[in-house]
């Protein structure tokens, strides 16, 4: 019976292993995987859904996508209202369903926990750090834009709001650390994760407007499918769009070109193929919300050329060139204009009057090797770029150096 008994033993103790290992393993997280689209007739009941624009599913289709998952629904069986405002309880619930989807929990909503629809959510919320107890006093309200990310940030684990983009600043978030708005890390996390993108070119987020339910069903499908998310990058509260005419420097040897501001790093590389740093300096610059990038100034060893720049190591797709210098007459601008040029076909190229005229600037005592310089301005809403021109006297008063900067 000893052996019989022994055995009887060593098999309850391996039951009461797998009992403490089971939960474990049920409780793996789906991550995005639990994103399936099973609603999939509410949306085709929607009357007032005008699928020929942006959201309609004729074009980009995210309040389809949004109602499959079941994450957002409709005022009611026929209406969606794309047009109308995201409501702070609105935000939760949705917030809540991602969260609780993704982190494999139970379904947030516990019918007859509240007196109402919302207060199951507004429970599950503070119970899993979405939201602080009674953050807000009325959930009823629209949600402003930089409450709504407030929320959305905590919807996903840090692993499912991965950096995919370099962002400095945000033209009406956070400027050189000046006038933060209310949430100002969250709007940051979502756009560096590529969540949210703001508007076309400027990338501007407008923090204290409202938000469409159009536009919250676009968010929602960034949320739940990642490889929908907007890659861009904006250093120094520029966006890699730039209304501002094209300034170029061409080497006439290979045909390639550089120009200042925002650049993909590729066009880098591909002007100084070939080149050697000679001399190279680096620091690094601290933006808006514990961002770092780094700044580098390299002399190359062919043309004198001399090329500054901003990039941020972990995400090397775009830099920021602030300045571009060379004295090879191999090099012409946009204008056609190149070292050696004399002072009056350097007029002849700036007609313009106004901010964008070419000034001149007398003879400084510092700089005694330079016998003038002549300089050219063009600012938008955006981004400066200034033109220089050095006039040498060891080159008969011809253009000795061009420069760019952009600022």
């Amino acid at each position: 019976m000893r052996p019989l008994k022994k055995l009887c033993c060593t098999l309850l103790v391996s039951l009461l292993c797998l009992s403490f290992v089971t939960p474990v393993l049920a409780a793996s997280t789906p991550g995005f995987q639990a994103f399936t689209k099973t609603n999939l007739s509410a949306y085709e009941k929607f009357t007032d859904i005008d699928q020929s624009k942006w959201y309609g599913s004729s074009r980009q289709g995210v309040i389809k996508t949004a109602c499959e998952l079941n994450i957002l629904n409709g005022m009611s069986p026929t209406k969606f209202d794309p047009e109308g405002t995201l409501r702070l309880n609105e935000a939760v619930k949705i917030a809540c369903v991602i969260h609780a989807l993704y982190t494999g929990q139970a379904d947030p909503l516990q019918p007859g926990t509240g007196k109402h629809w919302a207060d199951p959510y507004l429970a599950y919320a503070e119970a899993n750090g979405i939201l602080q107890k009674d953050e807000f006093t009325n959930y009823d309200r629209p949600a402003t834009r930089s409450e709504m990310a407030h929320i959305f940030a905590k919807s996903l684990p840090e692993d499912g709001l991965k950096k995919i983009n370099t962002i400095l600043s945000i033209n009406d978030v956070e400027r050189d650390n000046l006038s933060p708005v209310p949430y100002a890390a969250d709007i940051f996390k979502l756009y560096r994760a590529g969540v949210l993108a703001g508007e076309p070119k400027t990338h501007d987020f407008r923090p204290a407007s409202t938000i469409t339910r159009a536009e919250t069903a676009a968010i929602v499908a960034r949320l739940t499918f990642p490889e929908t998310r907007e890659k861009f990058d904006n250093f120094l509260h520029r966006g890699f769009y730039t209304d501002i005419p094209g300034f170029t420097l061409t080497n006439t040897r290979t045909g390639k070109t550089l120009s200042p501001g925002q650049r993909p790093y590729e066009e880098l590389t591909a002007f100084v193929e070939g080149f050697t740093v000679i001399e190279q300096e680096k620091y690094d610059l601290y933006g808006a919300q514990n961002s770092v990038i780094t700044k580098v100034t390299n002399t190359y060893d062919k043309d004198n050329l001399c090329i500054s720049y901003c990039i941020d190591k972990e995400n090397p797709r775009c830099v920021f060139i602030g300045w571009i210098s060379t004295n090879s007459p191999d090099y012409v601008n946009q204008r056609g204009i190149r070292v050696g040029c004399s002072e009056a076909e350097l007029k002849e190229k700036y007609p313009e009057t106004g901010d964008s005229a070419l000034r001149y600037h007398p003879p400084e005592p510092d700089y005694p090797i330079f016998s003038t310089l002549y300089t050219s301005t063009v600012s938008s809403s955006t981004n400066v770029v200034d033109t220089t021109y050095l006039m040498s006297a060891e080159h008969n008063g011809s253009v000795s150096d061009i420069i760019f900067f952009a600022y």
